[in-house]
C-alpha cells in the first residue's frame, strides 16, 4: 500500500506538522504551497490533501490518483464536469459549525444593536444613546440543514430566536421549529427576519436568491450568505438593496472572488462585505479528519464525508 501523500495548500507546512503530530510519521509527504513547487514525484502520489482551487489545476496530471481530501467544506472547484472523476473525493464536516455560528450571530447582534452607528458616534466624539432591539423573538431562517446549519440553529435558539429551516426534502430537524422543502423556498424566505444561506452549490441551488425570492422577503429582512457565491444572483440583490426592498445583506462569499472593485455592492450602506473568512480551515482540525480517513483508506474501509460528484455534496 502506498505511503505517498501530496499536500497542496498555501499552508502545506502547517499541515505537514499537524499530520506528524497525529502520528503520520511513516509516510512520504510531498509538501507544496504553490503549483510552482510541484515535481513529478509529487504528482505521482495517489493521495492528495489540499485546497480545491489548487488541486483542480493538477489532478489531470496525477496518473495514480485514488483519493483527494479537501481542506475546505466547499469542493466546487473539483466538481467541474470537465475534470476527471475517477477518484474518491472527501470533504470536511464537524469543524466549521462553531466558527460559522460565531460569524452569523456576531453579525446579527451588530445589526440589532447597531454597533456601526456606535463606531460612527465614537469617531465623531459624539455621545449618542439610542434605542435598540435584541435577538429574542426574531426569526432566523437557515437554508441548508447540514451540520453547519444545525449548529447555527442551536446558537440562535440560545439567544431566544425562533428558527425555521429549508432543505431539499421534507422532514423534521431537531432544534428547528419548522422545516420547509422543495418548492416552498419563497414562502420560507417571506417568514424570516434573517435568511442565512449555508447550502452547497448545485444546479438546483444556483441563484436560489433571485428577484422572486427577494420580492418575497420582508422589507426589514437581512440576507446572510456564508454558503456559496453561486446561491445569489448578485445583480438582483444589488437592485433590491439599492431600492431598500430588503433591510440589508451580509456577504462573505461571492460569484467571483475577490469581489471586483467595480461591483456596486461595495458602495451600498446596507451591505457588509467580508473576504470569505466566516470559517477558516485550521490545519490542526483538518489533519484530524485526514488522519482518520487515512487509516480507513489504508484498511479499505468507507471514507468519512465522501462527496457524490453528481449531487455536489
Amino acid at each position: 500500500m502506498t505511503r505517498d501523500i501530496l499536500l497542496l495548500t498555501d499552508e502545506a507546512a502547517r499541515y505537514a506538522e499537524a499530520l506528524e503530530e497525529r502520528g503520520l510519521n511513516d509516510v512520504t509527504l510531498h509538501v507544496a504551497e504553490s503549483l510552482d513547487e510541484l515535481d513529478d514525484q509529487a504528482l505521482a502520489a495517489p493521495v492528495a490533501l489540499g485546497k480545491p482551487a489548487l488541486l483542480c489545476k493538477v489532478i489531470d496530471r496525477m496518473p495514480a490518483l485514488e483519493w483527494v481530501q479537501s481542506t475546505f467544506a466547499g469542493v466546487d472547484a473539483l466538481l467541474d464536469p470537465a475534470l476527471r472523476r475517477d477518484y474518491r473525493l472527501t470533504g470536511v464536516k464537524g469543524v466549521f459549525g462553531p466558527l460559522m455560528s460565531e460569524y452569523v450571530l456576531g453579525q446579527i447582534i451588530a445589526v440589532e444593536r447597531d454597533f456601526r452607528r456606535m463606531d460612527r458616534a465614537q469617531a465623531a466624539a459624539r455621545w449618542e444613546p439610542f434605542p435598540y432591539s435584541g435577538l429574542r423573538g426574531r426569526t432566523m431562517g437557515i437554508a441548508g440543514l447540514g451540520s453547519i446549519g444545525r449548529d447555527i440553529a442551536a446558537t440562535a435558539r440560545h439567544f431566544g430566536m425562533r428558527v425555521l429551516g429549508y432543505k431539499r426534502s421534507p422532514g423534521e430537524v431537531e432544534g428547528v421549529d419548522a422545516v420547509y422543502a422543495g418548492a416552498d423556498f419563497a414562502e420560507f424566505a417571506a417568514a424570516v427576519d434573517y435568511l442565512v444561506l449555508v447550502m452547497p452549490a448545485t444546479a438546483e441551488t444556483e441563484h436560489v436568491i433571485n428577484a422572486t425570492t427577494l420580492s418575497a422577503m420582508k422589507p426589514s429582512a437581512w440576507l446572510i450568505n456564508v454558503g456559496r457565491g453561486a446561491l445569489v444572483n448578485e445583480a438582483a440583490l444589488a437592485e433590491a438593496l439599492e431600492q431598500r426592498r430588503i433591510g440589508g445583506a451580509i456577504l462573505d462569499v461571492f460569484e467571483e472572488e475577490p469581489l471586483p472593485g467595480s461591483s456596486s455592492l461595495w458602495k451600498l450602506s446596507n451591505v457588509v462585505i467580508t473576504p470569505h473568512v466566516a470559517a477558516e480551515s485550521f490545519p490542526e482540525d483538518i489533519a484530524g479528519i485526514f488522519a482518520d480517513n487515512w487509516q480507513r483508506f489504508q484498511g479499505g474501509k468507507p471514507l468519512l464525508y465522501e462527496i457524490d460528484f453528481e449531487r455536489g455534496y
